[in-house]
C-alpha cells in the first residue's frame, strides 16, 4: 500500500511518499521508503512554482492544477491533497503577515485546484 501526501510549502512543493510493508502487516527499515523531492528557489523563479504566498488568486490556483493533476494521476485524491497544502500554508510565519483577503484568496485558490477548477 502506499501513501502520497502533498504538501506545497512557500516557492517549492515537497512530496512524500511512504511505501507500508509486508501482506503481514509488519514493515523493516528496508521496506519502508520515505522520498522527498523540493524544487529551489531558482527553480521557481523560472515559473516552477507552486503557491506563493501573497500571489493572486489565478496565480496560486494555476500554478498548484499541475501538482494535483499529477497525484490524481498517481492515484491520489487530489482533495485531500489540496487540504494538505492549505494546512501546512496556514502553519507558515509569513502567513500571517498577509492580510485577511490574501489569506482568504490563498485558500480559495487551493481549494479549487483542488476541484480542477480555476
Amino acid at each position: 500500500m502506499k501513501k502520497t501526501v502533498a504538501a506545497l510549502f512557500g516557492a517549492g512543493v515537497v512530496l512524500f511518499a511512504g511505501a507500508c510493508g509486508s501482506s503481514d502487516g509488519t514493515a523493516s527499515a528496508d521496506e519502508t521508503t520515505t522520498t522527498t523531492t523540493t524544487t529551489s528557489a531558482s527553480s521557481s523563479a523560472q515559473g516552477g512554482a507552486g503557491v506563493q504566498l501573497g500571489n493572486s488568486y489565478e496565480d496560486n490556483c494555476e500554478a498548484l492544477l499541475p501538482y494535483l493533476d499529477e497525484l490524481e494521476g498517481w492515484g491520489q485524491d487530489r482533495v485531500q491533497a489540496a487540504q494538505a497544502v492549505a494546512d501546512a500554508q496556514q502553519q507558515l510565519p509569513q502567513w500571517q503577515e498577509l492580510d485577511a483577503g490574501q489569506q482568504a484568496d490563498t485558500l480559495r485558490a487551493i481549494e479549487n485546484a483542488g476541484k480542477g477548477e480555476c
